[in-house]
């Protein structure tokens, strides 16, 4: 009998061991394996991720390290792909709003989560269009599976200079293209010989023009959001081709593409022969401008705030939403253009062997590459979703600062960033210079690019053929468009 009594207790106990050494089946925070998570990030230090990574390793105990890298941007994409290609690449990393399209086939869309008891999607579409602005569904979700999520996302606002629009009579901060005009012609002062000072608006040349001959920065930005206020089709729905320089159904007849109009409209401010004409190539860099009080207004991104507060502490200047193509009984949509990156999770990546004898001398398997993916789409949701989400984790949050811990919530307070969240965006409405960016979020699109650099270079010589180089706005438009259509098919 006591021999039966002790085979019966040995059984119990191995039962026992197994169910607590976490067999996926339960939420008690014991694990089975282990991974460990590498980030690459761009614009901000390891610091600024560091209360993050610590809360979330309480909250999982299955992620051993988070070791989060810095990289430069200048080489970023091809250092990114270098690695990824040798499967030696980053679990996770920051991925340009425009490169779905181009590296779709290198990332891995959010699993189910077969490591649960729940056995369900770690996030889904439909949490993802709940929760955050319409273009980061645009631009991170395709086939019904999610690739990408950003911490913030940035679109293009006013600057205006208070005490250059005050002067002038002008009350308030141009709301149209119409007032805007109106707001350039009073503001600009062009002298005997030519010479503008000031400027009403840093508008009207490329961004790739000679340093100091009137660089605008994110100048093809501002083309493209003017293209798709006009109601342009930047690819077409039916042939997937570029088509900014064609007539949509809704403005055929008219003598102009809208995307010509758009163009016509941003050029005429290095027109001499415009009323409107404010800049030319004896312009410093929009931006430099700006800061000097050489130039009114100019349209840019959330980033340059600190900025222009750094070198120009005492500029009396204010953001605004970007002046919409309305009429002037205020018919028309809203639409901004956005500009920003999201965390996605590499598809593919080689088991490091230290990490694996680490595993097997803490007695665990080290991470499958499914259960690796799985982890690190955990970590992103902890990063960029109300911690709501965040409730399947294996340890509950455990006193009032780590249950009330908001990754998103304090990046886009701490730093300064207009936010991705519709619960953040709501929150930022009140902030006097994120607000217009925040706002602009909500309104924001973007389209398919091919290769984001590559159409940059095509549209900043669209606006050199027709400004530097007299050459007609419809051939230039047509050429553009060709040369956009041989990206998309390489």
């Amino acid at each position: 009998m006591t021999k039966k009594i002790s085979v019966i207790f040995s059984f119990v106990l191995i039962l026992s061991m197994v169910v607590l050494s976490g067999c996926g089946c339960a939420n008690n925070g014991a694990t089975s394996y282990e991974v460990r998570l590498e980030v690459w990030g761009l614009f901000d230090d390891s610091d600024v991720m560091a209360k993050a990574i610590s809360e979330y390793q309480k909250r999982n105990p299955r992620v051993k390290e988070i070791v989060y890298k810095k990289l430069t941007v200048d080489t970023y994409e091809n250092d990114l792909m270098d690695a990824l290609a040798t499967g030696n690449g980053p679990d996770i990393f920051l991925i340009h709003n425009t490169w779905l399209p181009k590296h779709a086939d290198k990332l891995a869309p959010v699993p189910v989560d077969n490591f649960s008891s729940s056995q369900a999607p770690i996030l889904t579409p439909k949490q993802v269009q709940d929760q955050f602005a319409d273009v980061v569904s645009s631009d991170f979700v395709s086939d019904g599976k999610v690739y990408a999520l950003p911490l913030s996302a940035d679109s293009l606002a006013l600057y205006y200079n208070k005490d250059m629009l005050n002067q002038a009579g002008i009350a308030a901060p141009p709301a149209t293209w119409l007032d805007f005009d109106s707001a350039v012609k009073k503001i600009t002062h062009i002298d005997s010989l030519g010479n503008i000072n000031p400027s009403g608006a840093a508008m009207g040349m490329s961004s790739d023009a000679s340093p100091g001959t009137g660089k605008i920065n994110r100048a093809t930005d501002i083309l493209t959001l003017l293209m798709m206020q006009s109601g342009v089709d930047m690819i077409s729905p039916q042939t997937k081709q570029a088509a900014f320089a064609d007539f949509t159904s809704a403005t055929y007849g008219g003598e102009a593409s809208p995307g010509e109009s758009a163009l016509a409209y941003y050029t005429k401010f290095s027109n001499p022969s415009k009323a409107e004409y404010s800049w030319n190539s004896q312009q410093h860099n929009s931006v430099d401008a700006f800061i000097e009080g050489k130039t009114a207004m100019m349209l840019n991104y959330s980033w340059l705030i600190p900025k222009i507060q750094s070198k120009a502490p005492k500029l009396n200047f204010g953001t605004a939403k970007v002046p919409q193509n309305k009429d002037k009984n205020g018919n028309g949509m809203d639409i901004d253009f956005a500009n920003y990156w999201a965390y996605a999770v590499s598809k593919n990546k080689a088991q490091n062997q230290d990490s694996v004898k680490t595993a097997q001398q803490n007695n665990r398997a080290y991470a499958t590459d499914s259960q690796r993916i799985a982890e690190a789409w955990k970590f992103i949701r902890f990063l960029t979703m109300p911690q709501s989400f965040s409730q399947d984790l294996p340890v509950a949050p455990a006193g009032t600062q780590s249950s009330n811990f908001n990754p998103a919530a304090e990046y886009a307070a701490n730093l300064a960033k207009p936010a991705a969240r519709r619960d953040l965006i709501d929150k930022q409405k009140s902030d006097i210079l994120l607000s217009p960016f925040a706002a602009g979020n909500l309104i924001a699109k973007s389209w398919a690019q091919p290769d984001n650099l590559g159409v940059e270079k095509i549209f900043d010589d669209l606006i050199d053929n027709v400004v530097l180089k007299g050459t007609k706005i419809h051939d230039a438009m047509q050429q553009a468009q060709n040369s956009v259509n041989v990206l998309m098919r390489k």
